[in-house]
């Protein structure tokens, strides 16, 4: 894990926080991979100013964006998958923030 961030409130979108996280940790990240929920183009572009790849799936509105989530590469993607079972361990075990038990 290299940053977290916690939160006592609901403001802001997480695509803005992933925006912070990696500001503060460009030196260390090669690729940011993110699940559609987090596909915003300004974020795309500042992780690419910052030298990082972005691995965001595209939202499907137009034929194109299938041919942009074909172009991500699925091994790199797949690893995110990692961070949301230990994500879903952590709040099984220790309460999710949003109910107050954190």
């Amino acid at each position: 894990m290299l940053d977290l961030h916690c939160s006592t409130t609901l403001e802001g979108s997480d695509a803005d926080l992933c925006d912070q996280i990696a500001r503060r940790n460009a030196g260390d990240l090669r690729s940011f991979a993110a699940d559609k929920g987090y596909d915003k183009q300004q974020l795309r572009e500042r992780l690419r100013d910052l030298g990082i790849r972005p691995l965001i799936k595209h939202r499907i509105f137009a034929p194109y964006d299938h041919a942009h989530n074909a172009r991500i590469d699925e091994d790199r993607y797949a690893q995110r998958s990692m961070t949301k079972t230990v994500n879903s361990a952590v709040k099984r075990s220790l309460g999710y923030s949003g109910q107050g038990k954190l």
